[in-house]
């Protein structure tokens, strides 16, 4: 095996074999996928042989992403095959309705990292029956693993909701309603204590509040832990006129608009009621534009006109809703570094939040936004007359966007990430 080192920007590039083998569920589908997508994107274009495995892929024509297409009959079957994953969770007649992975059953169709020889696994959301932990055991090159949510260092939840067990080895898990130190939860923290024993793993969270949460857990403690934010592509999340947004969505352009979305709007951790409390508050005749998966209702806001765009799915089309807004607002009770955010303040939109886990990293409070105290409506309402109401409108979209490009633009993301990448194979 030959070594070449590029001393202009750090990479190590080697000859017929794949430098960086990059890990998630989906390709693109969800926002953990968006965001190891966009990595793998950013990553492929400096001079080292990367590949993209993934269950299901979106694009038949792109060789250097492996997975069962999408629409084919093996693409279907085997995200069908991933509901199994979810098997344990019937016994848990009491769990709360939120996402929870136990890691049970490996996809029979998946593609196994045994397939692949790299000189480094870069792992994202590997949930759904992708990778087994006793796989990822075996693996013996070094890892470098993305977090977009807890699911890494728990038992299965995705957000803990304040319970502290991942300090520990979980069990009585209060999501799956368990009495059991014993019950599936305390299983999977166990299989994975052995898994990551004697694994190489280096721990990317995107925000100060997930890397200090990995910090704290007994699975990922003593490890080495970065914070590097997501990036996004701010050639395409880019402000457009306002007037003309708006005109394409037919809009008054004189209504006042607030923007709300998420992957599920209806997630009780996206906070809908949260923000539907606010907006009895809001002093303001406006226009709320919701886009995402799901309906929402809101009653006593007859001053606030719902406009539901369902999902949008295209980029562009994303830019342009965030751009027709005056403020986007993400009343969050968790999140971690939602795309949202990073995709309103690059198209120019200041943002309203709870001032809550990753969103202080995003959001400087009356420069490019309002952090309301957690998780006070009425002071979210006055964020978001304040953001609608200001001013000086075009200074705070000029301060949205100027934190999108120095923080969180593909560039340099994939340069910290290139850094690393270096790091983690010189020490080897």
């Amino acid at each position: 095996m030959r070594w070449k080192v590029n001393n202009a920007n750090g990479l190590i590039a080697g000859d017929g074999e794949i430098d960086a083998l990059v890990v998630n569920t989906f390709e693109r589908h969800g926002g953990a996928a968006r965001a190891a997508y966009r990595i793998f994107s950013e990553i492929r274009k400096h001079p080292l042989t990367v590949r993209y495995l993934t269950l299901t892929k979106e694009d038949p024509d792109d060789p250097h992403i492996s997975g069962h297409l999408r629409s084919s009959a093996v693409g279907m079957l085997a995200e069908e095959l991933a509901r199994l994953d979810r098997i344990p969770l019937r016994f848990y007649p009491r769990r709360q309705q939120v996402p929870f992975s136990l890691d049970f059953w490996p996809n029979p169709l998946r593609i196994r990292l045994k397939n692949f020889k790299s000189k480094l696994i870069h792992l994202h959301w590997v949930g759904a029956g992708l990778l087994g932990m006793e796989e990822l055991a075996r693996v013996t090159c070094p890892i470098v693993w993305t977090l977009h949510d807890t699911w890494a260092f728990t038992g299965g939840c995705h957000y803990t909701q304040g319970c502290e067990g991942f300090k520990g080895l979980c069990g009585c898990c209060p999501q799956l309603g368990s009495r059991s130190e014993s019950d599936h939860s305390r299983y999977l923290m166990r299989r994975k204590t052995t898994a990551f024993e004697k694994l190489d793993i280096t721990v990317v969270a995107p925000s100060r509040w997930l890397a200090e949460m990995a910090g704290q857990s007994s699975l990922f403690a003593g490890k080495r832990i970065e914070v590097i934010p997501n990036g996004l592509d701010t050639e395409v999340f880019k402000p457009m006129p306002k007037s003309v947004a708006r005109e394409c969505l037919g809009i008054q352009s004189d209504v006042p608009v607030l923007l709300f979305g998420a992957q599920s709007v209806t997630d009780p951790r996206k906070g809908w009621d949260l923000l539907c409390d606010a907006l009895r508050y809001v002093k303001t005749p406006l226009t709320l534009l919701v886009f995402g998966h799901g309906k929402v209702f809101a009653e006593h806001v007859p001053h606030v006109t719902i406009r539901q765009l369902g999902s949008v799915a295209d980029d562009i089309g994303l830019a342009q809703v965030y751009s027709a807004a005056d403020a986007f607002v993400c009343p969050s009770r968790e999140d971690n570094l939602p795309n949202t955010v990073v995709e309103a303040l690059a198209c120019g939109t200041p943002c309203a939040a709870f001032a809550v886990q990753g969103l202080p990293d995003m959001i400087d409070h009356q420069n490019n936004g309002w952090l309301a105290r957690p998780f006070d409506s009425t002071d979210l309402a006055q964020g978001i007359d304040w953001l609608i109401r200001h001013p000086e409108q075009e200074r705070l979209r000029r301060a949205a966007r100027a934190k999108a490009v120095s923080d969180y633009s593909l560039a340099v993301m994939g340069n910290r990430y290139m850094a690393l990448y270096w790091e983690v194979l010189r020490s080897r």
